[in-house]
C-alpha cells in the first residue's frame, strides 16, 4: 500500500527493511497490544426496535472519507490524505463496525474514550 501512497504522492523513497522485522511480527506487536484484557460486553439496550433501524451503507462511509476536507490530524494522527487514499479499503469493514453498533444499540467503551 505505501508504494501505491508514494507512487500517488510523487515520492520516490525506498521503504527501509529492518532484519527481524516483517508484517508477521508487526501483526502479532500490534494484536497484543490492541487487546483489550479487561473488556466487558455491554449490555443491549430494549430502547430500539431492529425492525426501524437505519443501517450505514459501505458507499455512504466511503462518500464521508471521500469528501474528507484537508485539515490537520486529529487525535489518532490519521491525516486527511491517507483517509481520503484509503477510503476504497477502510469503507467496508469501518460500515460493518458502524452497523454491529447499531445493531447492539451500544457504543462500544473504547469509541467513547477515544
Amino acid at each position: 500500500m505505501w508504494n501505491a501512497v508514494r507512487h500517488v504522492t510523487g515520492r520516490k523513497d525506498e521503504a527501509v527493511k529492518i532484519d527481524g522485522i516483517n508484517a508477521e511480527t508487526l501483526n502479532r506487536h500490534y494484536a497484543s497490544i490492541s487487546t483489550d484484557p479487561h473488556y466487558e460486553s455491554p449490555s443491549a439496550k430494549q430502547s430500539v426496535s431492529p425492525a426501524s433501524t437505519t443501517y450505514v451503507t459501505e458507499w455512504q462511509v466511503f462518500k464521508a472519507l471521500e469528501r474528507r476536507r484537508p485539515t490537520a490530524t486529529g487525535l489518532d494522527s490519521l491525516s486527511s490524505w491517507f483517509l481520503k487514499l484509503g477510503a476504497p479499503i477502510f469503507s467496508k469493514p469501518l460500515a460493518q463496525l458502524f452497523n454491529m453498533s447499531i445493531a447492539s444499540s451500544t457504543v462500544p467503551e473504547q469509541w467513547k474514550q477515544a
